[in-house]
């Protein structure tokens, strides 16, 4: 890992329960089909809390990346499979 990636990564703030969301799919239909909630699954136990869903907001403190939230979801049962980086800047770019 080349040594600017690795002082990025140590000036990553630690993840805090404020800047966190979990969930669990529900059921659902859609266009004639239905989708069967989590607890549907037959090896799930009844009442079960289980999260299938998070979302977190991650900050790095360092000059370039100060107040920048970086958003992270993954997720069980989404209705799409995707990979992407999207970078948005609501305010001047410092490159």
């Amino acid at each position: 890992m080349v040594s600017t990636q690795v002082k990025v990564l140590r000036s990553m703030r630690p993840l805090e329960l404020e800047n966190v969301v979990v969930g669990q799919y529900k059921g659902h239909s859609k266009g004639g089909k239905s989708h069967p909630a989590y607890t549907d699954d037959p090896t799930v136990p009844k009442g079960s809390l289980t999260p299938t869903f998070a979302a977190a907001a991650l900050f790095i403190d360092n000059a370039r990346w100060d107040g920048v939230p970086f958003l992270m979801k993954a997720g069980k049962a989404l209705h799409t499979k995707r990979y992407a980086i999207f970078l948005l800047s609501l305010g001047k770019l410092c490159l």
